[in-house]
């Protein structure tokens, strides 16, 4: 065999085994699991400074869009909320900021709405949003209107920290260093929590 046709040869068979890898790699990206659209277009803008203790209702607004508020009950207890539209990933979401408020403005809030424990959800006035634009934001929920298959909660977050059983079939996922927790039941995802404190 001449040095010139060993060449080629040698050529060939390089390009032959470097396709090969180049193939190995692509199918291995097609059945990595794939993040949800909205983990790193909102890193930046909501997720980064919530975590960081530095988002506010304004905030939130300037991304979103102005949401609307409601007045909620937690376990018994009043919470101000900012509910938002969102479509990503084909599908529809409500993302719900929930608005940390002082004791003086909650009694306040309380005694306009004529609150209880007891109310169902109630919508508070476009104007308390802009009379409290500077107040920080506690925590986000992301509820999608179909459950998620967990491999994107895997895309986007990983293996989570810690799983907790909180009733039959039902987990709480927990991502610490992202401050994030996800309901799942089974293979489903079922909303997506950000604003987990690190104590916590």
């Amino acid at each position: 065999m001449s040095p010139r046709i060993a060449l080629r040869i040698g050529t060939v068979l390089a390009t032959v085994v470097l396709g090969f890898f180049a193939l190995g790699k692509w199918m291995a990206q097609q059945d990595a699991p794939r993040a949800l659209d909205w983990k790193a277009q909102y890193q930046e803008s909501l997720w980064g400074p919530l975590q960081q203790g530095a988002l506010t209702l304004a905030g939130v607004n300037a991304v979103l869009g102005t949401g609307t508020l409601w007045m909620i009950s937690s376990d018994g207890e009043p919470l101000l909320v900012s509910r938002h539209p969102l479509e990503s990933d084909a599908l529809s979401w409500r993302l719900q900021a929930v608005i940390t408020l002082d004791e003086q403005r909650t009694a306040s809030l309380v005694e306009a709405q004529a609150w209880t424990p007891e109310s169902p959800d109630q919508p508070v006035n476009p104007a308390v949003g802009e009379a409290l634009a500077d107040y920080p934001v506690a925590r986000m929920s992301l509820i999608p209107a179909e459950p998620v298959d967990v491999s994107r909660i895997y895309g986007s977050f990983g293996n989570p920290d810690v799983r907790m059983d909180v009733s039959d079939g039902n987990q709480a996922w927990v991502y610490a260093r992202n401050g994030v927790v996800v309901a799942v039941t089974g293979e489903q995802a079922h909303s997506i929590m950000f604003g987990l404190k690190r104590e916590l």
